[in-house]
């Protein structure tokens, strides 16, 4: 098992990024800082050493003990009651797995959950950028195509080089974000995102030994969407081949949510393929993953390039579709990548502070 606190394995190899506060033997429980990867990945890759950055991300409160969920009115539409036994099967498989993570993170570790935070004041999520605010920070060698996926299509299809690894956390059709006032939007329906999905030109800028790896929210329809025979990486001449689940958890290790609950379930999966007929990475390991984290501010993902470097090696080149940061080293696509860039997002501390 690997932990934050030591500082170099028994054969002199540096020590893992401090945003790894655990990792299990085999590599299957990963226990992650979600500001400390934003932060980590502001440098390159090569010019990370643990706890260096004096740029600090501001970051909401961690949760401090587990949503209540209310009692449902009306029977609840899970997979068991829309004749998808399928998907029933696999959310029980999802919840056995998480609490078998669980279990061994409390035999396991002792330290804390999350690192040190800078929170924004009244522990919410920091304003959206006013005009005038200042310019972004931009990463070295980090590239932003700042727009739509439809206006700058035809930009990264004659400018950019093929990537290791394509991210994209997609607008699901969501109610409850619809709902939200804090500028997160969604498409419509599934038809809208298969509409969008297409100015993604995957095929022609994956590298052959490439993966994809997409985010998707627990509605059984989104997953059919990305992985059914007509589904999102068959139309990419893709194939499924590792599966990775963030658990959200509190302060003290608990699920956000209980993890038999009904409405809302403590997890998000990002699905991993690769090309039909290439080699899946050595590295890639289990076709599993259990990623434990405390949430950040709202739709705020963990940058994975440290989880990705054990997968396809240093130096990789990623693109990241949907982003709301830029890593350096890498592309980052979408009308929102400059959004926690913005110099309010952040404060500079000495190393003592961290």
């Amino acid at each position: 098992m690997v932990d934050r606190n030591e500082d170099a394995d028994h054969s002199g190899q540096p020590c893992r990024p401090s945003s790894i506060l655990y990792e299990s033997d085999c590599g299957t429980i990963v226990l992650l800082d979600i500001p400390r990867t934003l932060e980590e990945s502001q440098a390159l890759s090569s010019r990370v050493p643990p706890a260096s950055s004096t740029r600090r991300i501001i970051s909401a409160q961690p949760v401090e003990a587990p949503f209540d969920t209310p009692d449902p009115k009306c029977t609840p539409p899970t997979a068991a009651t829309t004749n998808n036994p399928a998907s029933h099967i696999a959310l029980l498989m999802t919840a056995a797995s998480v609490q078998s993570a669980l279990d061994h993170l409390h035999t396991s570790y002792t330290g804390a959950f999350h690192l040190p935070r800078v929170v924004a004041h009244g522990g919410g999520t920091p304003p959206l950028p006013a005009t005038g605010g200042g310019d972004p920070f931009i990463p070295e060698q980090a590239t932003a195509l700042h727009g739509s996926l439809q206006d700058l299509s035809r930009t990264l299809r004659d400018s950019a080089p093929a990537f290791d690894l394509i991210i994209l956390d997609p607008p699901w059709p969501n109610r409850s974000a619809r709902r939200r006032t804090d500028g997160y939007s969604t498409v419509p329906s599934l038809a809208d995102m298969a509409k969008l999905l297409d100015h993604v030109p995957v095929p022609s800028h994956l590298a052959p030994s490439g993966l994809v790896a997409v985010w998707i929210t627990n509605n059984a329809s989104v997953l059919d969407f990305v992985t059914s025979r007509s589904g999102l990486f068959a139309s990419w001449g893709l194939e499924l081949v590792a599966e990775w689940t963030w658990l959200k958890v509190t302060a003290s290790g608990e699920p956000i949510f209980t993890l038999d609950s009904a409405w809302r379930k403590p997890w998000e999966k990002l699905l991993i393929a690769k090309r039909v007929g290439a080699q899946t990475p050595v590295k890639l390991g289990s076709s599993s993953k259990t990623i434990i984290a405390v949430p950040d501010v709202h739709s705020r993902k963990p940058n994975l390039r440290g989880l990705f470097t054990d997968v396809l090696g240093p130096g990789f080149i990623g693109l990241e579709v949907f982003a709301r940061n830029l890593t350096a080293g890498w592309w980052s696509w979408g009308d929102e990548v400059l959004q926690f860039q913005q110099p309010q997002h952040w404060v500079t501390s000495s190393p003592a502070e961290q």
